[in-house]
């Protein structure tokens, strides 16, 4: 038996309504799939999602494959949700990939804005090559890892900051020289300078302290550096 973690691609067709919303609104950045049960086309789900709960249960309540659905706000700024979905042809022949006696899928599986699913398998080689060759067309895997399933935590970084971040990187701010300053960032994201500097500076705090390792205590303190509860912006 395998320890594998593989990356579905989707594509604008294939992906399900419901798991496209952290790759179609700047409010969602990502989805945890915790549970879910495939039986005579409809999914049953419970997940995590990271962003805006308002956002999230208005875009739940649009979607027409969407038969049930109840949304539970958390702490975080994000929200579980309870859902039961029809899935269409793609998705069905996608959940058959991956119903095998040999084969378990560990959860949570990941959906991220440039519509790729994480899938943490345990199985044999067999299952992984079958599974490849059983997906729809429209859809690519590739093996992102092999022997370990590694745990998959929440971003330390709220919705607004993640997409502070991404704007700011995609405009050029980070770049040698700087090619944007935080008035372009801010005039991208149709609000004032001070949000996007504070953006900015809690999300670069909250970044650095986890790669040095270090926690927040009772005073939002980091090794001498003020931190960032996730829950502020």
């Amino acid at each position: 038996m395998n320890a594998v973690r593989v990356a579905i691609t989707h594509a604008k067709q294939t992906i399900h309504p419901v798991h496209s919303l952290v790759c179609t609104d700047p409010e969602l950045s990502r989805e945890l799939l915790f549970y879910f049960d495939v039986t005579d086309g409809c999914e049953t789900a419970i997940n995590y999602v990271e962003g805006d709960p308002d956002v999230y249960e208005r875009a739940l309540h649009a979607q027409a494959d969407v038969e049930d659905c109840e949304v539970y706000r958390d702490a975080n700024g994000g929200c579980y949700s309870y859902l039961r979905s029809e899935l269409d042809a793609h998705n069905r022949r996608l959940a058959a990939a991956f119903r095998r006696e040999t084969l378990a899928v560990v959860p949570p599986v990941e959906f991220l804005p440039d519509r790729r699913m994480i899938v943490s398998l345990v199985g044999t080689s067999t299952d992984v090559r079958e599974i490849r060759n059983e997906i729809p067309d429209a859809v690519s895997m590739e093996v992102v890892s092999v022997g370990s399933i590694p745990g998959s935590t929440r971003s330390a970084l709220t919705a607004k900051q993640r997409r502070a971040i991404e704007t700011a990187w995609e405009l050029g701010y980070y770049e040698l020289p700087r090619e944007a300053n935080l008035e372009a960032i801010a005039s991208e994201l149709e609000c004032a300078i001070s949000t996007v500097s504070n953006l900015l500076r809690r999300a670069h705090a909250t970044l650095v302290a986890a790669e040095l390792g270090v926690t927040e205590d009772g005073n939002g303190r980091v090794g001498g550096v003020t931190a960032a509860r996730t829950s502020d912006v």
